[in-house]
């Protein structure tokens, strides 16, 4: 077969191309950082990086709603204690009260600061978690307590207790979960009827009429503070309970880190370049084009004059 200079040159501009293809693909790879930059080039690698992505985006979903569910128990545990303050210093009064040596108008002054208290706490019982009540079930956009209300039932004895409440008594259900892993899911409200139920708003109720009331003995304050120590009790349950909650999102969320770090690992060797390695082969593949422009030069340049000079 006679080989022409036409061949010899198309058979150069071929190999030089394939080249050139070569050294773009290598300097994509430096600058992305990637292995790949299209699925056709590698489509199990593509498939894989889709896999762990998604995988990723799921532990980043889930450390949001962990760090979201501890706020809102941080909130909640920061009312319960406001809470649990108020109880206690109602029991201080109650105690101080009971004594029959006080006149009328002593209960009067510590009926009064009692009643702030009441007060105080069913606006505790309307707490915000940004724009949602914590303390009313899942009705996070009405509060629980309506506070006119709650003045107008501290007046009247008798009064009805679930008049306080905008819909009625608080319901028994209205659990507010989050997942915060894959099929584990974690409870991150306290039920209203539990903390901020009628009992409660009922028995303070009762203290504040009696120390309205003349004919009330020391003896018959003395009775309300086994209520109270009830009432205190009960808040402290409830806090322990929630502290075991927020104890165990701790542990959800150090196990999320850890995954997380593994997931973007894994990504990372699927999808990342050997920068030292591409470095090599991007050097290789210079030296081997630099060659083959300088032997194409050899072979295309001579010509028909360059004999003739």
């Amino acid at each position: 077969m006679r080989v022409t200079q036409t061949m010899l040159t198309q058979t150069n501009l071929k190999h030089l191309s394939s080249s050139y293809n070569t050294l773009a693909r290598v300097q994509e790879q430096l600058i992305s950082g990637k292995r790949i930059q299209k699925a056709s080039e590698d489509p199990v690698v593509a498939m894989q990086g889709m896999r762990y992505r998604t995988e990723v985006r799921e532990v980043d979903q889930f450390r949001r709603n962990v760090s979201e569910a501890t706020s809102w128990m941080d909130l909640t545990d920061s009312t319960l204690n406001e809470v649990t303050e108020a109880v206690k210093r109602i029991r201080e009064l109650t105690t101080q009260a009971a004594n029959d040596t006080y006149e009328s108008s002593q209960r009067q002054i510590i009926k009064s600061e009692i009643d702030q208290l009441v007060e105080h706490i069913g606006s505790l019982a309307n707490s915000k978690a940004g724009e949602k009540y914590i303390y009313n079930g899942t009705k996070t956009d009405e509060p629980l307590i309506n506070m006119d209300a709650l003045k107008a039932f501290l007046a009247d004895p008798s009064g009805d207790v679930n008049s306080i409440y905008p819909n009625g008594a608080p319901a028994t259900s209205g659990k507010i979960e989050f997942e915060v892993s894959k099929g584990i899911k974690v409870q991150v409200n306290m039920q209203p009827e539990k903390v901020f139920g009628a009992e409660l708003f009922k028995g303070l109720q009762k203290l504040s009429s009696m120390l309205n009331t003349p004919t009330t003995t020391g003896a018959d304050l003395s009775a309300e503070l086994a209520t109270l120590d009830t009432l205190g009790q009960n808040l402290i349950t409830k806090r322990a309970e929630l502290g075991a909650r927020a104890n165990r999102l701790e542990l959800v969320d150090n196990r999320l880190q850890d995954h997380e770090i593994i997931a973007k690992t894994i990504m990372s060797d699927n999808e990342d370049i050997d920068i030292e390695k591409v470095i090599m082969e991007l050097k290789s593949h210079e030296t081997v084009h630099r060659a083959a422009l300088s032997a194409g030069a050899r072979i295309i340049q001579p010509t028909l004059l360059d004999f003739l000079r």
